[in-house]
Formats: structure tokens, C-alpha cells, sequence
């Protein structure tokens, strides 16, 4: 039995890429309807991308986006009487397009015995696929992390393949970190962040007193920690398990506030057991289409194929003024996930207690959660928390 795919493609590739990988067979012919000005922008690669080019996607790109005799006269150059079932997508593109697609193909349970079309549609939000001409519904598959990324015309470029500690090493530190280890944080910070030493992978540094290398600030200034600061980061890499006579810089940017990361990594797999090293991953690089590189600290693709990232901060303000950055961080996450789609949601977690109903109110404004320290030094209320943010 002869098989073809069609789908409507517009900005948001994601639908597309769940239609085409969850109904497609190896060996179904598939088509894009779309616009000049979609394909210019990437679109068609994206998708490609997205499906491991399992498909030779077969273009039908049309000029002008309200023309519906420019549609028509596109798709009769196909001779689609050679199918003998065809599915078509109606989620994306605009409601002209959708309309005329969907006259289209209508005549031919009317008018020919072949192909048999089935309509579908994907509703906002509800991870499903609607067979529009049935009570029926398809469940997509699950996206790969990777997968939901090349739809959206990004690239992981690396990760981080291993948690640097276990995970209740990093839970006992969580629970004593506002209290015993906070300042201990910020004096590695200073040390990942100077200039001199130069860390390198395949390197180590000693914290023992008298072997410690030279310090040059970024400010060029010379930094020789106190007795009783070399004691605190000493203290703290030992809670670590990690060796004060020879830490490495994967360990140090640990300390200086990767455990939090590593923290909310784990909480997420407690809270979502079924994610498979496919759709989660830690310390993620990306880049997008227009070259621009950023990090994300835990990203991961749901159960609802919805796409959730979160930022963590151990503390949001600076180390070198004080000044709050709250603000800042809101307003940068709501810039990056404009290139996520439509289901993406970011996450901001941070040791800090926020204090400030008006920071609180901007976040909940721009739809971004924020895990602070009220909530998780609450056992009750964090589980709800990760709920709400994370499924």
C-alpha cells in the first residue's frame, strides 16, 4: 500500500516534525506546503534536520501565503491518484492555506476511489494528534532532546556527559549550603573566574597552604585567600569528596555553583523517572542559526513533548557590586526562548530568597518560574514546584 504524508509549515516546525515521525513509514513519500519565505528562513532544513533526514522531504512552496489558486495549481502538478492512503496535517501554516488544502483533498473521497485522506490536526498544548474526520486520536512519539532543537533551527553542540559528584553529595550540600558553605561558593567563584591561574581540563591545582598557584584577578589584582578562607574552600572540597591537593576545574566550577545544577538535574529525573538520557541533558552548549552560542544548565523535553529549561544561580547578585541581577535574568530568559517554540517554559533557580513582590509579579508576567529558597528548603511545596514547572 502506497502511502503519502502532507503537512502545512510555518515558524513552528515542531508540529510537523511529531506528524511526519509519528505516522511515517520508511519508504512514504512526504510533502511540505509552505511559503518562499519560510524555506528562505531555514524551515525545510530545520525539519530535516529534526527527522535524521529518514525523508526526502518534497517541497510545495508557494509565493504568495492567500493565494488559493496558487495552491491548487501547485498541487495538481502531483498526481496523487498514485496513493493509496494520504494524511494530512492541517496544524500549521495560515488558516487560508489550511482551508485550502483542506478543500483540496476533500474531493477525493467525493469525486476518486484513491487516495483514502484522513485529516488530522494537532490542538495547542495537548500532545496529541486529532484525526479531524474521526473521533480518534494519535499519540506522537516522544522527541529526543536533540531532535526538538534541530526543529527549532538550534544545535547542541556539547554537554555534559556525567554528573561531577553523587547525587547525595550534592543533596547534603544542598542542605547546608545558606549556612555552612555560601561563602566557601563565592571564594570559588573568585578562583574560576581569575585570570591566573589558567584552568585547564588536564590539569590540577592544590588548595593545600603553601602549594597554592599565584591568583590574578580579572581586575589584574593579586589574590592570596586568608588562613581561615583557605579553610572554608578547603572544608567545602572535602564535603565534596574531592581532593584538596589536587583539584581539577571541572571540581572547582562544581563548588563554584555547577552542584546546583547537578542538584536540579537529579530533582528533575525524581520527579520524572520516565526521562531517558535522550529527552534531558546537563550543561548544555547551543548554538542557533544565526551563529550565537548560550548554556543551558538542565535542559529537557517532557512526557508532552513541551520543552523546559532552567537557569541556576545560586545567587543573583553580584559578587563584585551586590547589586540584584534578578531583573537582568528575567528579561534574558524571556529573550532566549523565543527560540524554543511555542511549549517552552524556563525555569530560574536560585538559593536566594526573593524577597520582592514586584520581581515575583514581572516573572509571573513574563510566564518564567522561579525555585528560590523558601520553596526549596520546603519539602512539600518543592514537590509541587517541580511539578508545575517541570510536566
Amino acid at each position: 500500500m502506497k502511502k503519502t504524508l502532507l503537512t502545512l509549515l510555518s515558524d513552528q516546525v515542531v508540529p510537523s516534525a511529531l506528524f511526519i515521525s509519528s505516522l511515517a513509514e520508511v519508504g512514504d513519500d512526504v510533502f511540505v506546503v509552505t511559503t518562499q519565505k519560510m524555506k528562505d528562513k531555514g524551515k525545510i532544513n530545520d525539519l530535516e534536520e529534526s527527522l535524521g533526514r529518514k525523508w526526502k522531504i518534497r517541497e510545495i512552496v508557494v509565493q504568495n501565503e492567500d493565494s488559493v489558486s496558487e495552491l491548487s495549481s501547485h498541487l495538481d502538478t502531483i498526481r496523487w491518484i498514485e496513493y493509496d492512503t494520504a494524511f494530512i496535517d492541517l496544524t500549521l501554516g495560515t488558516k487560508i492555506m489550511s482551508l485550502a488544502v483542506h478543500s483540496y483533498f476533500r474531493r477525493f473521497d467525493e469525486l476518486y476511489t484513491r487516495p483514502r485522506v484522513s485529516f488530522f490536526y494537532q490542538p495547542a498544548g495537548k500532545n496529541c494528534i486529532k484525526r479531524i474526520d474521526a473521533d480518534d486520536a494519535v499519540d506522537p512519539r516522544l522527541l529526543s532532546l536533540d531532535e526538538y532543537l534541530s526543529a527549532c533551527g538550534i544545535t547542541a553542540i556539547n554537554r555534559q556527559e556525567a554528573c561531577i559528584a553523587a547525587a547525595e553529595t550534592t543533596s547534603a550540600i544542598m542542605l547546608e549550603y545558606p549556612e555552612r558553605w555560601g561563602t566557601a561558593g563565592k571564594l570559588f567563584r573568585k578562583l574560576r573566574n581569575a585570570r591566573k591561574p589558567k584552568l585547564s581540563s588536564d590539569k590540577s591545582i592544590s588548595l593545600r597552604e603553601g602549594e597554592m598557584p599565584q591568583i590574578v584577578l580579572q581586575d589584574s589584582a593579586e589574590w592570596s585567600p586568608t588562613a581561615e578562607e583557605l579553610h572554608l574552600m578547603q572544608d567545602f572540597c572535602s564535603a565534596a569528596h574531592f581532593d584538596i591537593g589536587s583539584i581539577t576545574k571541572k571540581q572547582i566550577e562544581y563548588l563554584s555553583g555547577g552542584w546546583l545544577e547537578e542538584w536540579f538535574y537529579h530533582k528533575a529525573l525524581q520527579t520524572m523517572p520516565e526521562l531517558g538520557r535522550e529527552q534531558i541533558a546537563l550543561s548544555l552548549h547551543i548554538k542557533t542559526r544565526a551563529g550565537l552560542e548560550n548554556e543551558l544548565d538542565v535542559a529537557l523535553i517532557n512526557h508532552r513533548n513541551a520543552f523546559r529549561y532552567a537557569e541556576c544561580k545560586t545567587s543573583l547578585e553580584s559578587d563584585q557590586s551586590g547589586a540584584s541581577f534578578l531583573v537582568d535574568t528575567l528579561y534574558k530568559q524571556a529573550a532566549i526562548r523565543r527560540n524554543f517554540g511555542l511549549t517552552s517554559s524556563p525555569i530560574i533557580v536560585t538559593i536566594d530568597k526573593i524577597k520582592r513582590n514586584n520581581a515575583l509579579s514581572r516573572a509571573q508576567d513574563l510566564d518564567l518560574k522561579i525555585i528560590h529558597h523558601d520553596i526549596i528548603y520546603d519539602e512539600d511545596a518543592l514537590k509541587l514546584e517541580l511539578a508545575a514547572c517541570l510536566k
